[in-house]
């Protein structure tokens, strides 16, 4: 059986992953741990392991864009008169641990104050990074056998229960 890893780094400030496809009976210490090396940092053209955690979605909460490019479309969207027409949301992970009374259905709103449940916004954002990782997965040539991968995601030890068990949910409902 193949050996296939997915580690999601959802970080504060930053995200990314990393992902080991291996072929079958490969010995562990031969299997090969890949990651994204493409998140381009917009007009500065630097190459990145990881991206801003940042999330644009219309209104409708269709994903628009995550990280750097997300940045570049929310400028110009502001820049455009057009910011009611969507949802900015930026270092908002913390709100998992800042926030004394975290329940299921915490709300958490955008740059703008506007609200939104936090596992959509949760999900969506794993949501990118995933759908970003098939891409890389295409690029490469490689093939991901989604019924035998392992999936992992940071979560802080320092977290309650509650806010574990928000990432949890948001990332079943985000794959």
């Amino acid at each position: 059986m193949a050996l296939n890893v997915v580690a999601i780094d959802f970080g504060t400030t930053y995200s990314g992953y990393a992902f080991s496809v291996s072929p079958p009976h490969t010995e562990l210490k031969d299997v090969e741990i890949l990651s994204n090396q493409v998140w381009n940092s917009g007009t500065a053209e630097v190459a990145s392991l990881k991206t801003p955690t940042c999330l644009l979605l219309t209104k409708e909460r269709d994903l628009v864009a995550f990280g750097y490019e997300e940045e570049e479309q929310y400028a110009d969207i502001v820049i455009d008169g057009n910011a009611d027409d969507y949802y900015f949301f930026h270092r908002f992970k913390m709100n998992l641990h800042n926030y004394k009374n975290i329940t299921m259905s915490m709300i958490l709103e955008d740059v703008r104050g506007q609200p939104l449940p936090a596992i959509d916004v949760f999900s969506l954002s794993i949501k990118a990074l995933k759908d970003h990782l098939d891409s890389t997965i295409d690029v490469k040539n490689l093939e991901l056998d989604k019924r035998k991968t392992k999936w992992v995601l940071t979560v802080p030890a320092i977290w309650t229960d509650t806010a574990k068990q928000i990432m949890r949910k948001s990332a079943e409902k985000g794959h």
